[in-house]
């Protein structure tokens, strides 16, 4: 799996202009072919700073999206609607519950 986030801090008076254009589009992005999820999350310490979460089945299906309209408009918000913005890319190498965490933990030690 293959993850992309986006941190946005957007400019005061333009969140209710971010959040009705993260609505419009991002019923259209988990349609994607590949798409496993796309949320929007507040962060509860600084209300103006927003995290974009992609979740792709394959690399090549999150570097097809990154081609879309969607992202586009995206990256277009980010810039006009936002002060900062930031973005990471991942790949996961293992998912799951508890046990795993407990299994990562032990291996560390």
């Amino acid at each position: 799996m293959h993850i992309c986030q986006l941190k946005i801090e957007i400019k005061p008076y333009k969140a209710d202009e971010f959040l009705k254009s993260m609505r419009s589009f991002s019923h259209r992005i988990r349609k994607e072919r590949g798409c496993l999820g796309y949320n929007v999350y507040r962060d509860h310490e600084n209300e103006d700073t927003y995290s974009l979460v992609g979740e792709w089945k394959t690399r090549q299906a999150m570097d097809k999206h990154f081609k879309t309209r969607e992202f586009e408009v995206l990256i277009g918000a980010a810039r006009v609607l936002g002060k900062t913005f930031s973005m990471n890319i991942a790949e996961v190498s293992k998912t799951g519950g508890f046990e795993l965490a407990r299994e990562q933990s032990a291996a560390a030690d």
